[in-house]
């Protein structure tokens, strides 16, 4: 079970990263430094991507366990 949630911890991080690497700097531009810079968006965008990395990861450990190279 260790193992588990090491993998499951693993795919959080690296599709949260790689969602932000890809979306913060449009968010970001298009909300504008003003806007940006207050907490709203902020806390919007981090929702956003504590929700995509959630999903992501659930759907990936599925298709894992589906595929039988994961058995948990």
């Amino acid at each position: 079970m260790n193992s588990f949630y090491l993998l499951a911890c693993l795919l959080f991080v690296v599709i949260s990263a790689a969602f932000y690497c890809t979306t913060h700097p449009h968010f970001k531009k298009a909300y504008g430094k003003k806007a940006w810079n207050t907490w709203t968006p902020r806390v919007f965008y981090w929702q956003g991507t504590l929700v995509v990395g959630s999903l992501g990861t659930f759907a990936v450990l599925y298709l894992l366990r589906t595929a039988a190279v994961v058995s948990f």
